[in-house]
């Protein structure tokens, strides 16, 4: 039998979010998990993107300029990495719709062990969830769900998988068990 042909795509290796607060948007995803791997700073070995060879490949302006860092959950070396972009020269500008329904990359989910914890240490730290985690059913799957904006309103999704157990053993919505 002759052997399935392999993707030449093997993972997702960064994904983009532009802020206008580069410092802000780290504090927020390190809140969350995420860890520095590594800094872009404008100064960095003054190099600019024309040096590096990048204005032609993103199409940005000649002699633009920015400060950025990837930032990574856990430490497995080929993970996906967050790629957090300030624009100083043209400064990023605009902000997200908010919009969940708009084409493009409306929000990201990330999988936690304890979205009660999650949505506590948010809500501590001044973020504003949209609602409190909410147990739903999708996929076969029981859920513990909620949604956050970062600094700059991009959505991030928490998403706790539960446990069969855990399911049975949470009170349903009306059940006064006190």
């Amino acid at each position: 039998m002759k052997q399935k042909d392999k993707s030449n795509a093997v993972c997702l290796f960064h994904f983009n979010l532009n802020c206008t607060d580069l410092d802000c948007s780290t504090t927020f995803y390190e809140l969350i998990g995420f860890h520095r791997v590594i800094e872009f700073e404008e100064t960095d070995a003054e190099r600019s993107f024309a040096d590096i060879g990048l204005v032609p490949i993103l199409r940005v302006p000649e002699g633009c300029k920015a400060r950025a860092r990837f930032l990574m959950l856990g430490d497995d070396p080929r993970a996906t990495r967050l790629d957090l972009i300030e624009w100083t020269l043209p400064p990023t500008r605009g902000r997200l719709s908010g919009d969940l329904t708009a084409v493009g990359v409306p929000r990201i989910c990330l999988r936690v062990r304890n979205a009660d914890e999650m949505h506590e240490g948010l809500s501590l730290a001044g973020h504003q969830p949209y609602s409190p985690p909410t147990e739903i059913d999708m996929g076969g799957t029981r859920q513990r769900v909620f949604c956050c904006p970062d600094p700059d309103g991009f959505i991030v999704e928490f998403m706790e998988f539960l446990r069969q157990e855990r399911t049975a053993n949470r009170e349903e919505p009306g059940d006064d068990h006190r």
